[in-house]
């Protein structure tokens, strides 16, 4: 009878250990699939964010924009112009720059 009570705390034990282990990679498989979720762009309906989507949407998925700050943004944008003359497509107008600037700069983050 003593063999039975050891082999049942022991089995219990192990179920209770491998549990817990299965809630812990089920909590960190949904936080790194929640971080990597993308948020909606901030005012996605003003005509600034169908500008920023409509051209930087064309070679991959817009950004959020609080995800760089602004002087970020600065830098990410005159980067990105190289890369759309590098692949033929049409340059930013410079009323289109202004506009996508302007709407990430207003929506940047701060750090």
């Amino acid at each position: 009878m003593r063999w039975t009570i050891d082999q049942t705390v022991t089995s219990r034990a192990r179920f209770s250990s491998r549990s817990a282990f299965a809630t812990l990679t089920l909590i960190l498989a949904l936080s790194i699939l929640s971080a990597c979720h993308p948020k909606g762009l901030p005012d996605s309906a003003s005509p600034a964010a169908q500008t920023y989507v409509a051209r930087c949407g064309q070679c991959h998925a817009p950004y959020n924009p609080n995800e760089l700050t602004a002087a970020m943004w600065d830098t990410q944008v005159t980067m990105m112009e190289v890369k759309i003359q590098n692949a033929g497509l049409p340059p930013l107008s410079a009323d289109d720059r202004e506009t996508i600037l302007d709407y990430l700069k207003h929506n940047a983050g701060s750090q």
